[in-house]
């Protein structure tokens, strides 16, 4: 079962009455679904059926990081695996980072305050509190005759109020707190910030009311508020309010900060303390993993989708989701994530000339990871969560308008084929050292041929091979793929180049701050059901909360509390899940050419490419990962702060949050919450970084904008939360209703804008 359709009505923001929203119940692929109808009047929402539209109505909040590219650019710009296509927010410009810029603006769609419109976070708090007072003084109908129906009711809106608030403090900080609706345009807008200790506390008290009245996943329709979810939030706030408690004494006695501090960003990030925050994160954590859901036994499973078929929106790891439908019925702005996580695979060279069903869209300014993103895999061919997150290989493809299908591209011999024609040395290369191992059936043991075209039907189009400098790949045995690939780094003479592009055979720059829309891509969101092939509005559901991440939290407190080998077996569950199995191919690619390959077993490297034995025992995670001196502890990378055990396994839980979650917007909230957000965007995003030599070198820098191993960016601690926007604070009164003068509204701002 799934939410239904809803239409649009009333949402008020602190105290203005704009339109909303009331829905109504039904099942399967019956979705959320935004109408304009005429305003009515409060008196509706105070009947049954208009409480209980109000009810659902504000389940819009858990949608709002997918519906809008606002989303991706507040929670996975400031992450160190992710770079926004767009240089000016990837380097943390000013023009964008400031109280008038595109981040302070995206800050204000989510706060919900606009000149003409009001969206947002606060509109959908309002909401809540109107119905939570509904339900608590007037109580109408079933309300007052069932008190478990209202209790399971007023449990929601505990649960999306929290959410709600949630977001704001990730980003904001300390945030005004209202807990009672408003029905009219106020005199005056005194606004008061309240503590995040404050908020925390308010936000467990109603989650522990919510966890008691909820109904598991089996009593509710799909997209519904479960006890599991809500134990799961607990178990995340507990778990965040304990990872900043050391920060106390960056917060002044009436709980204010010191804008001026250097720490002033450590004190917006503690949230209170309690005697048993870890215990109770361990706890609520424990009773979602012993609640009888399970992890998918195939992480692509989370993943994989096809037309007609959403079948993967049910999986039982699944423990909360933003629900969706078609298209623009999905809100005002519909959901996007689809269309924001995607490469320009698009080229004529690559036998591949337009979009497909198969491997999404790229709209606008989008976001692939930086390389770390990839290189936090640190065992690429044996962790099957690199190949199945990222698209590594495109195979040849076409698009039929008039079937609207995905077909397999061109014949080589085919007279429009466009793709690149093999050289004599590529030939010659290619003829003699690959082709002899070469069993891909779509290739069917052919000759290449000088001046003919290398990419045919079903054949590999473009390939990514993601190295370092200390394993790149020379540039004849690169080029003599049967594919185009695009290596990270290649060699040619004793020279190093990093990220040269390949359809004109490596005689171009695509990185860093040159064009970066070729490379890697997620694969997690690609949606062939959305209307046209290239309509970026999607269909899919996006999971919220899942049971890896439960497991993670629980590693984390455990780890905190000194018991590592409790936090190694929950690790290792989720690492059982992530190791290839006997008989699971792996991606040409990785079989063939990626460092490494050479040690697998001979058959392993020969299509179609099935594993032996599986891979569970070369990923197997013990204490040598962070124990600081093995060569596992190394390939993680960890940031010179991370100097101490504890250290170091905190970092390693983000690393592995990073290869679980990548592109899913959650490990921005994480490695936020746990204060180490500017440490590993000093040390590993070099587009964000300020760092001086951190990167290898290149021999083909191009001037500031290539490889010359420096960061390219002004991350800094003021960074770690957004600007309030300037139209929002221009509009605060004191209690009297006089604008704050300057002082006022520089102490209100966040540190450092």
């Amino acid at each position: 079962m799934r939410l239904g359709k809803y239409n649009k009505k009333t949402v008020i923001l602190w105290g203005i009455t704009i339109l909303s929203a009331g829905i109504g119940l039904s099942s399967c692929k019956d979705f959320l679904k935004e109408e304009m109808v005429s305003t009515i009047t409060q008196d509706y929402f105070e009947s049954e059926k208009g409480l209980d539209e109000l009810v659902v109505a504000n389940y819009n909040i858990l949608r709002w990081k997918y519906g809008f590219m606002e989303g991706p650019f507040l929670f996975e710009t400031g992450n160190d695996i992710v770079e926004p296509l767009d240089n000016s927010w990837a380097t943390f410009s000013p023009a964008v980072w400031s109280s008038s810029g595109a981040a302070g603006e995206y800050a204000n769609n989510l706060i919900g305050y606009y000149q003409t419109q009001l969206l947002g976070a606060y509109p959908i708090i309002n909401d809540c509190n109107k119905a939570i007072e509904i339900i608590t003084e007037k109580a109408p109908g079933k309300y007052a005759s069932d008190q478990a129906y209202a209790n399971q009711r007023l449990s929601e809106l505990y649960f999306l109020r929290a959410y709600a608030y949630y977001l704001l403090v990730t980003q904001l900080g300390d945030v005004p707190f209202p807990l009672k609706s408003n029905n009219s345009l106020p005199d005056h807008f005194y606004l008061p910030k309240t503590s995040s200790a404050i908020i925390y506390t308010k936000l467990i008290s109603d989650l522990r009311f919510a966890e008691q009245y909820l109904p598991t996943a089996a009593q509710t329709q799909r997209g519904r508020i479960t006890r599991n979810a809500a134990a799961h939030f607990l178990s995340k706030l507990y778990l965040q309010r304990h990872q900043a408690a050391a920060f106390k004494s960056y917060r002044n006695a009436d709980g204010t900060v010191d804008p001026t501090s250097p720490n002033a960003y450590q004190g917006l990030l503690y949230k209170g303390e309690g005697l048993v925050d870890l215990d109770s994160a361990i706890y609520y954590s424990s009773q979602v993993i012993s609640s009888g859901i399970s992890l998918a036994a195939d992480y692509w499973d989370l993943f994989a989708i096809e037309k007609g078929d959403w079948s993967n929106e049910a999986n039982s790891e699944i423990i909360l989701q933003a629900s969706y439908g078609n298209n623009l019925d999905n809100g005002r702005y519909g959901m996007r994530t689809n269309a924001a996580f995607t490469a320009d695979y698009r080229n004529a060279a690559w036998n591949i000339s337009s979009w497909t069903w198969s491997y999404g869209l790229l709209k606008g300014q989008g976001f692939l990871p930086s390389d770390w993103g990839y290189d936090v895999f640190t065992d690429k061919l044996n962790d099957s969560r690199f190949e199945k997150s990222f698209q590594l290989e495109y195979q040849s493809a076409s698009f039929d308008n008039a079937s609207q299908t995905d077909g397999p591209g061109l014949a080589y011999t085919d007279a429009k084929n466009a793709s690149l024609t093999w050289l004599a040395s590529e030939a010659e290369f290619f003829n003699t050292t690959i082709k002899p191992g070469y069993k891909r059936p779509s290739w069917d043991g052919r000759n290449a041929v000088v001046g003919q075209r290398k990419i045919g039907k079903a054949d590999l189009g473009l390939v990514f091979l993601e190295n370092t400098k200390e394993t790149a790949i020379d540039i004849n045995e690169a080029l003599a793929q049967p594919y185009v690939l695009y290596p990270r780094w290649i060699k040619d003479a004793g020279k190093y180049y990093y990220r040269k592009t390949g359809a004109d055979r490596y005689s171009g720059n695509a990185g860093l701050l040159l064009s970066r829309k070729v490379r890697p891509s997620s694969r997690k969101f690609i949606d062939p059901n959305r209307s046209t092939v290239d309509n970026h509005f999607g269909t899919r559901d996006v999971a919220i909360f899942r049971l890896a991440e439960t497991f993670l939290i629980r590693a984390e407190a455990y780890g905190r509390k000194g018991d590592y080998a409790k936090a190694i077996a929950d690790i290792n569950i989720l690492r059982n899940r992530a190791a290839y199995k006997t008989g699971e191919n792996r991606a040409e690619v990785l079989a063939r050419l990626y460092p490494g390959s050479e040690l697998l077993g001979l058959n392993e490297r020969i299509y179609p490419y099935a594993t032996t034995g599986g891979s569970m025992d070369k990923i197997r995670v013990d204490a040598t990962y962070w124990d600081g001196s093995s060569t596992k502890s190394k390939a993680e990378q960890y940031p010179p702060e991370a100097n101490t055990e504890l250290k170091r396994f905190i970092h390693f839980i983000y690393n592995e949050y990073s290869r679980e979650f990548n592109t899913e917007q959650v490990l921005y909230e994480g490695i936020h919450h746990a204060g180490i957000q500017l440490e590993r965007m000093l040390y590993h995003a070099q587009l964000a970084s300020s760092r001086i030599g951190g990167w290898s070198k290149s021999d083909n820098p191009s001037g500031v904008n290539g490889q010359d191993g420096n960061g390219k960016g002004t991350f800094t601690a003021t960074h770690t939360f957004k600007p309030f926007p300037q139209s929002f604070i221009s509009m605060l009164t004191d209690k009297d209703g006089v604008l704050l003068d300057e002082t006022a509204r520089r102490a209100y701002q966040n540190p450092g804008y």
